[in-house]
């Protein structure tokens, strides 16, 4: 078996995982990076998500190299003479003008400009980026990991590095290592919650969901082969809810409560771009035909909605066949809807009697795949660090009585972060939730593993329960995760100190957060905020 050695391994290409190679090599750190697939960046990349974001983050709130990467994405189209800006569903320069995000745009952009950080630090040798690659053995000696294998199909490889980051989506290593994880969700008892169950139940994750894009033809098309799983699925009530799934109803709100949304704007739907119902085929649309002239351009919609999230069995450590069987299932279960929306979904949101939209066709190139599928499954939640601390729902609610903005403080803050607790209905209860929380600032010790010295988080596997990682998990947040492991990796090396000291030592954690700073890492919000921020 080849064996290769480095400073530092980041082990996933997550988004996380490709911010934390990035600022390691930054700081001249001899690094190595797997990807299993074939884009880096996860689930802004090979998951095919556009960027959940906060309200304000067109004027503050993520680091400078997120800001850079925003503007870098519309710079891109925006250079480009077929390209006009006539987005209306959301403020500012918004190619795909869906209405989840004030950037929505074709994921090959993202991975590009991803591959862009790195190209530099490959071309010089000082980062090795391993592609095709799966961790499927970790060697752990008492506090110290001390090798992780990697499957290349039949070639496998031993890395062998001073820290190793996870930068899976999945908290892979934390299972490989036989390290304590957390998972699902924690009893209310434990973190004195408000929304914990009273018994823990590490099967009670959130839901996963095999994307795929749909684009919007002139023409009707014949649909796609009536999937086998399809009558389960056509007749599949959501538990808890008085619906079935495949409907233009949307769970996930407190007491089991559902919205509905209308397919297509029918205003939309017949060219009246200025009107801003929020529909479904708008809602994560990242190429609207409407911003392209002199060139033949389609609507584009990555369907990632309530309707093919798939919550039958959890993802992680759930089922015997493990996560390739669950993100089959998944995947049949996005075909099945695409079936369903081509030949009997009501026409109704239109106007129309009738049933079927057979305008939409899967689009083929958009996602890196032959098939019009993402490359891997959206990932919700993952196996969670159990930390020096836990950022719980607790920290992150407002004070009782108390309103308006009041940012969470914390004295070792190494960033911050702001997004809605959403929560979809989950696995086994059924739970679904959209609070609102306060701005917040993630501890240095929710980075630090109680039980190993020289391992990191780097995705969604930082110290958080449940509640928590339903903020914490979207794209600006896990970017700065990811920034924050490979910075305190660089550190712990340069100081040869271990992450605990920098936690522990009041100096060591003021010089870090002084790293963070000047590498562009705001640690805390403003005490006030803006009017034109506050309306935004």
């Amino acid at each position: 078996m080849k064996q290769t050695s480095v400073q530092v391994a980041v082990i996933g290409a997550s988004l996380g995982g490709v911010m934390a190679a990035w600022q390691l090599c930054r700081a001249g750190i001899r690094t190595l990076l797997t990807s299993e697939f074939s884009w880096i960046g996860g689930q802004l990349t090979s998951q095919a998500v556009p960027p959940d974001e906060h309200p304000h983050i067109e004027f503050f709130g993520a680091s400078e190299s997120y800001r850079a990467f925003r503007a870098a994405v519309r710079r891109h189209y925006l250079t480009q003479p077929e390209f006009v800006d006539n987005t209306s569903m959301t403020e500012g320069c918004n190619p795909g003008d869906g209405w989840v995000s004030r950037l929505c745009f074709e994921p090959a952009v993202a991975e590009e400009y991803l591959r862009s950080l790195l190209r530099p630090f490959i071309d010089s040798g000082l980062l090795t980026l391993i592609e095709a690659a799966r961790p499927v053995t970790a060697v752990r000696n008492g506090r110290s990991l001390e090798s992780v294998t990697v499957a290349q199909g039949r070639r496998k490889v031993r890395l062998c590095a001073v820290y190793f980051i996870d930068g899976t989506d999945t908290g892979a290593l934390l299972k490989l290592a036989d390290l304590p994880y957390r998972l699902g969700k924690e009893s209310r008892e434990e973190f004195d919650e408000p929304q914990a169950p009273e018994h823990a139940d590490r099967m009670d994750q959130q839901p996963v969901t095999f994307v795929c894009a749909l684009g919007r033809a002139d023409h009707p098309s014949a649909p796609i082969a009536r999937p086998a799983e399809y009558d389960f699925w056509h007749k599949y009530k959501l538990p808890h809810y008085d619906h079935r799934i495949f409907s233009n109803q949307l769970p996930g709100h407190e007491g089991f409560g559902s919205i509905q949304l209308p397919f297509f704007s029918t205003a939309a739907f017949m060219g009246d771009y200025s009107d801003r119902t929020l529909d479904l085929w708008r809602y994560r649309r990242i190429v609207a035909a409407h911003n392209w002239q002199g060139q033949e351009r389609q609507d584009i919609s990555l369907i990632n909605w309530a309707q093919n999230d798939y919550a039958l069995k959890p993802l992680l450590d759930g089922c015997d066949s493990g996560e390739d069987e669950v993100s089959a299932a998944a995947k049949a279960l996005t075909r099945c809807f695409v079936y369903w929306l081509q030949t009997e979904a009501p026409r109704s949101s239109l106007g129309e009697v009738g049933r079927g939209f057979p305008e939409l066709v899967l689009a083929e190139k958009f996602l890196g795949t032959a098939d019009g599928f993402a490359q891997q499954i959206y990932v919700r939640e993952s196996r969670r660090i159990v930390g020096l601390q836990t950022l719980s729902q607790r920290d992150i609610l407002l004070p009782s009585g108390e309103s308006g903005w009041r940012p969470l403080r914390q004295g070792n803050s190494v960033g911050i972060g702001l997004y809605n607790m959403d929560i979809h209905p989950t696995c086994m209860s059924g739970m679904g939730s959209n609070a609102a929380v306060r701005p917040f600032e993630l501890p240095l010790g929710v980075f630090i593993p109680v039980d190993v010295d020289n391992l990191l988080p780097a995705s969604k596997n930082i110290g958080v329960t449940h509640l928590v990682n339903a903020a914490t998990r979207v794209h600006p947040i896990e970017w700065l995760v990811g920034e924050v492991a490979g910075l305190l990796a660089s550190l712990c090396l340069a100081k040869q100190v271990l992450p605990a000291d920098i936690y522990g030592i009041k100096s060591h954690t003021t010089d870090f957060q002084q790293l963070l700073q000047n590498k562009g890492v705001p640690l805390h919000w403003p005490e006030h905020i803006s009017s034109r921020s506050a309306q935004d």
